[in-house]
């Protein structure tokens, strides 16, 4: 009877341990891939948003050091404002770490291109941002409604680019493979 049962046993252990392999190996994998996914995201993420910082402090850096005193002379021209948009590149590129460059050549090809068009929008939210002097007599609290209201959704319009931008464009893992 023990040789029975014995054999028994082996022959169910035997049988289970394919099985509880394949899953064991299922289950590493799936956690492999998860943890994959995971640290691609963050890595976009943190590319990302070395980007957005790039091209904001660029455009901030050019509005300073080279548009305000153009304007002021009254001598910023469209030539100028070309060789403005130029400069921000520039200045933009030589920020923007090599790993993040390559992350922009992945996922959206050309980076100059990429870059200017973030650039002339980011110029475009800069310059809405920056206070405009009221010709009409209003109340402090209009002025706050418009301008919260006008902060609220240029941010929403923001956020609605960047999760369509992130939802829209498959992992740099599916790119690679």
């Amino acid at each position: 009877m023990n040789e029975f049962l014995s054999e028994l046993l082996m022959t169910v252990i035997t049988a289970a341990v394919p099985v509880l392999s394949a899953y064991a190996i299922t289950l590493i994998r799936k956690a492999r891939d998860k943890a994959a996914a995971q640290t691609d995201s963050i890595k976009q993420q943190d590319y990302i948003s070395e980007i957005a910082d790039a091209i904001s402090v660029a455009v901030a850096t050019t509005s300073q050091t080279y548009v305000d005193a153009l304007k002021k002379t009254g001598s910023f021209t469209k030539e100028a404002q070309a060789e403005a948009a130029q400069k921000a590149l520039t200045t933009c590129i030589a920020s923007i770490s090599p790993a993040a460059t390559a992350f922009i050549e992945r996922a959206y090809g050309d980076m100059k291109e990429y870059l200017t068009t973030r650039i002339e929008a980011e110029v475009r939210k800069q310059k809405n941002e920056l206070p405009v002097p009221v010709l009409l007599e209003s109340t402090s609290t209009e002025a706050t409604t418009i301008a919260a209201s006008t902060a609220a959704a240029t941010a929403a319009t923001i956020a609605q680019t960047a999760i369509q931008q992130i939802t829209s464009e498959p992992s740099v893992a599916e790119k690679v493979n």
